[in-house]
């Protein structure tokens, strides 16, 4: 009789997971995958779970839970690179200036 119980209860638990369980496939450079995957795995999580993690977080805000900017971080831009650059090249010829106080550096700029 115990023998009987178990496989109903496996054949009914198999149905439930079956019922719940959807794939989805995503791609990922093979260095990303490795890195999230250790990552999660130092946190308890595996990457399936991280990604239910962020799915639920989605649905119970109804938007992505982080900013997503088509520019990115300013610091970044061409034009901030390019300023830095230029600023790096002085400093090395020895024709830039140092400042105690960022606030010097816009007193200046008249």
């Amino acid at each position: 009789m115990t023998n009987m119980y178990v496989t109903i209860l496996t054949m009914y638990v198999d149905e439930e997971v079956f019922r719940m369980a959807n794939h989805t496939t995503i791609r990922l450079e093979a260095e990303k995958k490795e890195e999230f995957a250790k990552l999660c795995e130092n946190m308890g999580l595996t990457v399936s779970g991280a990604i239910n993690l962020f799915v639920t977080k989605v649905l119970q805000c109804r938007r992505i839970p982080f900013d997503v900017t088509a520019d990115g971080d300013p610091f970044y831009s061409n034009l901030n690179q390019s300023i830095l650059l230029r600023s790096i090249e002085e400093l090395n010829r020895g024709e830039g200036k140092t400042y105690d106080d960022v606030s010097e550096v816009f007193a200046n700029r008249s």
